[in-house]
């Protein structure tokens, strides 16, 4: 009898080693049993199961959520989840190198450089093939009052970078404070998820949007249709500055819907940054032409201050004002390559979506202005005005209902409703249509012209004032420049499971005039008449 006991006391308190919540009912059942039929006396079947409740009290449990591992405390109070996505992205775009390439003249006659001389600056896409996002971390919550994000991208040349990495006081659902590297409060599209956007790519808007950066931030929900968020921020990841530069955004929305299967979202958001830019060495390397006072030949630099591509992840740069910098004396890095530029820019922004079952509208508008100086090293200056909409129209075929996704103002995912079983092919999953029409505009954009130093110029679609070849566009007081673009897409998507995803874009963008490839234009008149581009994007998508 005594050995009977000792194995099922063994046995009993093994089984409350184990981790898994749900063995805790088994285990006071095995207990009990072993009482009645008097393997155990009641004094310490009672002991045995104060041991496996205390046990039970203090094991951590791990789930699988929707795809996503989580390991959470007994108490429910704190978690940690295993995070990541990869996008797989192929390209097929209509502009090749014909398009983009140049000729070479060597001993007196023309060779045709087309298959291999091509302007890098002017890309029609990174390649037929890309990684667009390869990121893997842990997200969490601590005390059930933290929530906790620290995420690494791996695909930049297979270098990892800090994409989130931020800490969370929320004690209520009406006020929050946050730390760290976060998606600032500005535009609707920017902070839904990349998981979760309409097509491939985001709009134009995301290419100003100040997107992820280090600061401070509060927010929360004032009822259940109402949402405000407020951030400072620097803009750089590495502030060399002096200067104390920061940055300020904030966004207000609200769901004015009347049920539960609708949406009626308003909102307002904008941004202010006043920040340093260094220059770089400019592609053109040295200039002959210009010299120093003593004679000497310089080298120049150039600052973007934004860099448009056209559809998708398309040709680049379809709009790129680039400021000059400092001369660097015969190439070198001397010490006035090293000025930095002053840049404020100021945004503000409206969002609306109208949505009722399985149809939806969305769109955005922002407007602008660029305003940049080197500190009055040699007074040079630039200025633009910048206005940017969206509107998108969505079908989900398969009748699933966007209310569904939409929570805290903003998009959180489309959920299908029948996932597709791989196993045996049952399930549709959720197929989703698709269009979207949008438009950038240029205004106002002009620039000093002070001394031999300055070389500010614009690159990409030909502005009103002129043609863009190898001595560029050059915009004044008295002539300022604009341009405006179009783009059209439709896309279709489908979601196998919450995990799975893959998505179709057809892409058309109208330059608005013609597009010289920077570098060659004038070398070869053939490759000087681009006015669009048609992409053709897959994505094949997997989270958790």
């Amino acid at each position: 009898m005594k050995t009977n006991k000792m194995l099922a006391s063994a046995m009993a308190l093994a089984l409350t080693t184990m981790s898994a919540q749900a063995l805790a009912d088994t285990t006071e059942d095995l207990i009990n049993a072993l009482v009645t039929k008097g393997v155990l006396t009641e004094d310490e079947g009672a002991l045995l199961s104060k041991a496996n409740d205390k046990k039970v009290k203090n094991t951590p449990t791990l789930s699988n959520k929707g795809g996503k591992f989580t390991m959470s405390s007994a108490d429910g109070k704190n978690e940690m989840a295993i995070t990541g996505r990869l996008h797989f992205d192929t390209l097929f775009s209509d502009i090749d190198n014909d398009d983009i390439g140049g000729v070479k003249t060597q001993y007196g006659s023309s060779e045709d450089w087309s298959d291999y001389d091509v302007d890098g600056k002017s890309v029609a896409s990174d390649g037929e093939f890309l990684v667009r996002r390869a990121r893997l971390g842990v997200k969490g919550k601590l005390d059930d009052i933290w929530k906790y994000a620290a995420v690494a991208d791996f695909s930049k040349k297979g270098k990892a970078k800090i994409d989130e990495f931020s800490l969370k006081l929320v004690p209520s659902k009406s006020f929050y404070a946050e730390a760290g590297q976060f998606k600032q409060a500005f535009n609707l599209e920017g902070l839904t998820s990349s998981n979760d956007i309409d097509m491939v790519e985001r709009s134009w808007i995301n290419q100003i949007s100040p997107h992820k950066k280090l600061g401070f931030g509060i927010g929360g929900e004032i009822d259940k249709k109402s949402t405000w968020m407020a951030t400072v921020y620097q803009h750089n990841y590495n502030d060399t500055d002096t200067a104390i530069d920061k940055g300020f955004s904030g966004r207000l929305t609200h769901n004015f819907a009347p049920d539960k299967d609708s949406i009626f979202h308003l909102g307002i958001s904008g941004f202010t940054e006043d920040y340093s830019q260094t220059p770089k060495t400019s592609s053109n390397g040295i200039n002959a032409t210009t010299t120093t006072a003593t004679g000497n030949i310089v080298g120049t630099t150039h600052a973007a201050l934004f860099n448009f591509k056209s559809s998708g992840n398309g040709l680049k740069p379809l709009a790129s004002l680039q400021m000059s910098g400092a001369p660097l004396t015969n190439g070198g890095a001397s010490q006035y390559g090293k000025v930095n530029l002053d840049v404020e820019r100021k945004f503000g922004g409206l969002e609306a979506i109208v949505a009722k079952g399985p149809f939806k509208l969305q769109g955005e508008y922002t407007a602008g202005d660029y305003q940049a100086n080197d500190g009055g090293v040699y007074g040079n200056t630039a200025e633009a005005d910048i206005n940017i909409g969206y509107i998108t129209a969505g079908w989900i075929l398969t009748g699933e209902s966007y209310a569904g996704s939409y929570k805290g103002g903003k998009f959180k995912g489309l959920k299908p409703a029948s996932t597709f079983n791989f196993e045996n092919g049952k399930g549709i999953g959720l197929w989703e249509l698709t269009a979207r029409y949008q438009h950038l505009n240029i205004d106002n954009m002009w620039w000093t012209t002070t001394g031999d130093y300055n070389e500010t110029r614009f690159r990409g679609a030909n502005p009103t004032s002129g043609s863009v070849h190898e001595s560029y566009t050059q915009c004044t007081s008295s002539s300022k420049c604009s341009m405006s673009s179009h783009m059209f897409g439709v896309g279709l998507k489908w979601i196998a499971n919450p995990n799975v995803l893959v998505k179709w874009d057809v892409e058309y963008t109208d330059f608005g005039s013609e597009l010289d490839p920077a570098d060659i234009g004038a070398k070869n008149s053939s490759a000087a008449a681009i006015d669009s581009e048609t992409l053709a994007t897959m994505r094949v998508q997997y989270m958790f």
